[in-house]
């Protein structure tokens, strides 16, 4: 039996609509594996950069707890109740990584989502960086804080199909030979720059856009802002919870079929640690003292999906590729 009447009725707080939402997913087992040795340390390495680096006011964060072991619970709840962390969510198993993130992205409101591994270190203007290149770029859909050059290729026939025979595609060098490092060491990976069928490496020169602002052709998964219809278009259910192919079907092909364009900074805002925290952590690791305001979001436009048939933008960037050798 109900006695009186519930008072949350009659309470007029309004929800907060923030503009931009980070995402990350959390695995850690329970393991003597050495891999893991110093995991939970890279965890709180990433999430403390996330926390200094964004503006509560515009950026909100979730954290997903994929079935980690109970100091990885201890350390993610503490965030929580401190109140760094908007949502937690805790899968008592292993969803994998897809299952996980997309499940969180079509429950979001903002307009912007990013996705990024809990072992990526996040550096002061990562968020502005990002969203200049949006500002710029209308068509953009995918936008990395980490040059990606080695994936200009990759998934960019709408980029390719619009600005090419424009001109509006430059080649040259527009990636510092110490953003190439960073990014190989950060992957431990020496030959993710190479390009053995080319004149040149990917280390020596980049596909990029150069006006109104530089940003160069490609995007990572491992850390990437998202328009948040690219991590709708995708409407399967991931029956999988490992699967070679997921991400790239989840994440990398949607902008690309929406007509929009995977771009990367020409600068590195974001390193991607590994299971070993290095020498570059603790040199990055300070008190930012620029962040994002909302001007930044409020003047951006967001032009809807190509009307362009998909398949003649495919066969365009074939031909092209074969013409130009690309």
């Amino acid at each position: 039996m109900r006695t009186g009447v519930n008072p949350e009725k009659f309470k007029t707080e309004k929800n907060v609509h923030y503009f931009h939402r980070v995402i990350v997913p959390v695995h850690i087992p329970e393991s003597s594996n050495l891999y893991y040795k110093e995991a939970i340390e890279v965890l709180k390495v990433c999430l403390q950069s996330l926390f200094k680096s964004i503006n509560n006011e515009t950026t909100a964060i979730t954290i997903i707890n994929n079935a980690s072991n109970t100091e990885v619970e201890e350390v993610l709840s503490g965030y929580y109740k401190s109140g760094y962390i908007n949502k937690y969510v805790i899968y008592k198993e292993n969803k994998g990584k897809v299952h996980a993130i997309i499940s969180e992205a079509r429950a979001c409101f903002e307009d912007y989502i990013s996705i990024a591994d809990s072992d990526v270190l996040f550096m002061e203007g990562w968020e502005n960086a990002c969203f200049e290149i949006f500002n710029s770029y209308p068509k953009a859909g995918v936008v990395s804080p980490v040059p990606s050059q080695n994936l200009s290729l990759y998934y960019n026939r709408s980029l390719f199909y619009d600005l090419f025979l424009m001109g509006k595609i430059k080649y040259g060098k527009a990636v510092s030979d110490y953003d190439c490092e960073l990014f190989l060491k950060g992957l431990g990976n020496a030959a993710l720059l190479d390009r053995n069928n080319a004149e040149y490496s990917w280390k020596q020169k980049q596909y990029y856009l150069d006006k109104p602002t530089r940003a160069i052709v490609g995007a990572n998964h491992f850390v990437a802002t998202y328009r948040r219809e690219v991590l709708m278009w995708n409407k399967e259910f991931p029956q999988e919870k490992f699967k070679k192919g997921y991400e790239e079907y989840y994440l990398d092909f949607p902008a690309d079929r929406l007509g929009w364009y995977r771009l990367s900074t020409p600068k590195t805002f974001a390193y991607h640690v590994g299971n070993e925290l290095d020498e570059v952590v603790s040199k990055f690791c300070d008190n930012p003292k620029s962040k994002i305001s909302q001007k930044s979001f409020k003047a951006l436009r967001r032009p809807g999906p190509s009307n362009t048939s998909y398949k003649i933008k495919r066969i365009f960037f074939k031909v092209l590729r074969s013409i130009k050798q690309l």
